[in-house]
């Protein structure tokens, strides 16, 4: 479970204290770069940090009974960010010419949470002795 704490606070400090990096990363073209959209890229990061203050208060209060449960809201955090990722990619209207390569890092991206919620999901259950 520290493992989508550690990543959100990461995934978090990027946008919040970078964010024109951030969009140069994903490949946004500069005339789409404004005070706007900077802050709504840094409010991302500011939510990436309260996913990881959710998750550090759920890991805390884990026990063997309901840990289950818990690894299930882990699969659904990193399900959320992996779901974001293909839906803003099917709600964005591109310019012609300006559309992002089809395998791009946002693909990457998208595919690694979606792998990280099956993993979690897989992972559930504890392991008996």
């Amino acid at each position: 479970m520290m493992f989508t704490i550690v990543i959100s606070v990461i995934y978090g400090i990027w946008p919040i204290f970078v964010p024109e990096s951030i969009m140069t990363a994903y490949g946004t073209p500069e005339e789409f770069v404004n005070p706007v959209v900077l802050n709504v890229v840094m409010l991302f990061g500011v939510a990436a940090w309260v996913v990881a203050i959710l998750g550090w208060h759920i890991r805390s209060t884990v026990t063997e009974e309901n840990v289950e449960k818990a690894m299930g809201y882990f699969a659904m955090a990193w399900l959320l960010y992996g779901l974001h990722g293909v839906f803003s990619a099917k709600l964005l209207t591109w310019p012609e010419g300006l559309e992002p390569d089809t395998f791009s890092e946002q693909t990457i991206g998208r595919i690694v949470f979606l792998v990280f919620s099956v993993i979690y999901y897989m992972l559930r259950k504890p392991k008996s002795n």
